[in-house]
């Protein structure tokens, strides 16, 4: 598998992951703090201020978020690669004609 698509399918499932994680955590948090589950932004009963606040709020959440997974993918990529090269540098030494 090419390295720039091994990239693109950890970053990604990495940016998905923990947008998810957080979009679950705030909803969790709300319900703890409020006592009722978060508002539906789509609710004609709600007022345009709330929904919008939640909206912010959780878009601001879910998109840092999704900035430090791919951050993080990118960061073990880096980090294979260097392990990866020490390996073939070691592999290339040891193989070297003595004398």
């Amino acid at each position: 598998m090419r390295e720039t698509t091994l990239w693109s399918l950890i970053s990604a499932g990495a940016a998905i992951a923990s947008g998810i994680a957080v979009r679950n955590g705030a909803r969790k948090a709300y319900e703890r703090k409020v006592g009722k589950p978060p508002i539906d932004p789509y609710d004609r009963d709600v007022r345009w201020r709330d929904a919008l606040v939640w909206g912010a709020a959780s878009g601001v959440m879910v998109g840092v978020a999704r900035v430090v997974g791919r951050r993080a993918g990118s960061e073990a990529m880096h980090r294979a690669r260097r392990r990866r090269e020490r390996r073939q540098r070691r592999l290339d030494y040891d193989r070297r004609p003595l004398g």
